[in-house]
């Protein structure tokens, strides 16, 4: 599910590519958890939002039913293009950002969201992005992706077939523990819920 690109697609070909995600991330039904992470989040009308490696912007218009001031950022023109086709009235200020150099002030944003993408990411970016994500967000951080197995048979089996379809570092990801890494960017858990079947899990953090 990679969303957040190098920043130079700006090309017909990888504007295509874009297209194609919404239409496979449809098949996985994940509407009810976009729903689940807005209602976790505890997110209210006046909360300033941030959405981070927005993709094509599902989770940040998901928030913008809730809530009036909502920003969401993705390194990727291709995916933003897309996202801002959909992004009727302006409901969602998209803009094309580093999400390990984020631009904005300190504490800028009440709640910030990641989706589906820590796993994409080399383990080293992840822990910048949460960090930055900790340095502008003055209350919650909630974090969207895998739900791996306790199991360890069942986890090996969970991450052969996932790693099928995903990027090189999700075999770290599978390794790594989440609560674990939200400590190193000075945060910690408040509550977590699996969604989806129990494939996904939806944490919300905040400062340690």
């Amino acid at each position: 599910m990679d969303k957040q690109g190098d920043g130079s697609d700006t090309s017909h070909s990888t504007h295509n590519r874009a297209r194609l995600y919404d239409p496979f991330i449809s098949l996985l039904r994940l509407k009810g958890v976009r729903r689940e992470t807005v209602a976790l989040s505890g997110a209210r009308p006046d909360d300033r939002i941030l959405d981070v490696c927005t993709g094509t912007g599902d989770v940040a218009l998901a928030f913008a039913g809730r809530c009036d001031d909502v920003t969401g950022i993705d390194l990727s023109a291709g995916m933003l293009a897309v996202a801002q086709e959909k992004n009727a009235g302006d409901r969602v200020r998209f803009l094309q950002m580093d999400a390990t150099k984020l631009t904005f002030a300190d504490g800028a944003f009440d709640i910030s969201a990641i989706s589906f993408a820590l796993h994409e990411m080399p383990p080293r970016a992840g822990e910048e992005t949460l960090r930055e994500m900790a340095r502008v967000t003055r209350h919650r951080i909630v974090v969207v992706d895998y739900n791996l197995p306790r199991k360890r048979a069942l986890r090996a089996l969970y991450v052969a077939l996932i790693s099928v379809c995903e990027s090189r570092h999700f075999s770290q990801f599978a390794r790594d523990d989440l609560g674990e890494l939200l400590a190193r960017c000075g945060l910690r858990i408040e509550r977590e819920k699996p969604v989806h079947a129990g494939f996904v899990r939806v944490c919300v953090a905040s400062h340690a």
